[in-house]
């Protein structure tokens, strides 16, 4: 089998969101797959999530509203950079995908649409309608019934971190206006600050992967490579380019076959896994290759073994800390080629 192979778990993307219900109840948990379900592929990720019960998706790009649509005939789609450009709103009907009004430009375009749905920018200050601007985003939606409001947090990572509150200020200030329409402050990590946050709709991503947001999922992937060559190196020898690596002690060392054009994140700092092992990795990847310090298991790795990037053990969370990453889903999100 070809290398490297990425294996998506459907039974943990099941658990994560029955999970998710469990942690959060009163609240519609909505599955985010936008960038190809987080790099794992729609098709693997939107099927197992609706026969667990999902039945709202969040995209962010019509194409991507279209590939799940495909593959769920009765969801709820939103579309939240949508009716940019030369898109038009009856494409968006036609499929029965939700476009998200996020800028006034939209909004003028179509001034007599309603029972919108509108994506204010309360702090994230990278997409949505100013919300600090209230005169004109309530201009802009005078007359108009709006059926969903949303908004982003933008450090809710950090939940000592003020802007948190400040967010949630500004959104209940406009959510006082709209008493009809469905709310959605909150993603993963919003959701872990407090009932307060959660609203109606929880924009569930990086937990239904298997982050740390939600204690006790799964990881709901692993990323396999396999050995392709193996030899010893004794102590002065160099490694990779420009001789940018020279070897300190004896080492067996593994040369994976995956690399940065594999999108992988590894870099001296994190491991592979080798049935239960962690192997260093030794020097940044070259396009499609990964020295790994394999001394540990030098008796019993071959050429064509397979090794994990990650798994359910060694999981995207822990290897997004290695790597000096956010969250594991920063990992999974460079997998589209999978």
């Amino acid at each position: 089998m070809s290398s490297p192979r990425l294996i998506v778990f459907p039974q943990n993307l099941q658990h994560n969101f029955r999970l998710m219900c469990q942690t959060c109840p009163g609240t519609q948990i909505a599955a985010v797959v936008k960038a190809n379900a987080y790099g794992l592929g729609f098709e693997r990720v939107v099927r197992p999530l609706a026969e667990a019960g999902c039945r709202t998706f969040f995209v962010n790009r019509f194409a991507e509203g279209v590939a799940v649509r495909r593959l769920d005939s009765a969801a709820e789609i939103f579309v939240l950079d949508a009716l940019i450009g030369s898109e038009t709103l009856q494409a968006y009907k036609t499929l029965s995908l939700t476009p998200v009004f996020s800028t006034l430009q939209t909004l003028a375009r179509y001034p007599d649409e309603q029972n919108i749905a509108v994506r204010l920018d309360t702090g994230f200050n990278l997409a949505g309608i100013n919300a600090f601007d209230k005169a004109t985003v309530m201009r802009a939606l005078n007359g108009r019934s709006v059926s969903f409001l949303m908004s982003h947090l933008c450090c809710a990572e950090r939940p000592d971190n003020p802007k948190n509150a400040e967010q949630l200020a500004l959104f209940c200030e406009y959510a006082a206006l709209f008493p009809g329409a469905r709310k959605s402050l909150s993603a993963s990590f919003g959701a872990a600050l407090g009932k307060e946050y959660r609203f109606d709709v929880i924009r569930a991503g990086a937990s239904l992967y298997g982050s740390t947001a939600l204690p006790g999922s799964l990881s709901a992937a692993k990323l396999t490579a396999k050995v392709g060559w193996l030899r010893w190196f004794e102590a002065g020898e160099s490694l990779g380019y420009n001789d940018n690596f020279i070897f300190k002690k004896r080492t067996f060392v593994a040369s994976v076959l995956v690399g940065s054009g594999d999108g992988i994140v590894h870099k001296p700092g994190c491991f592979v896994d080798f049935n239960g092992t962690l192997l260093p990795v030794l020097t940044p990847p070259a396009t499609n290759y990964l020295p790994v310090d394999a001394t540990a298991v030098a008796d019993c790795i071959h050429t064509s073994d397979e090794v994990d990037l990650f798994n359910t053990s060694y999981t995207p969370d822990k290897l997004a800390v290695d790597a000096g990453m956010e969250v594991g889903a920063d990992v999974l999100i460079r997998l589209n080629s999978f």
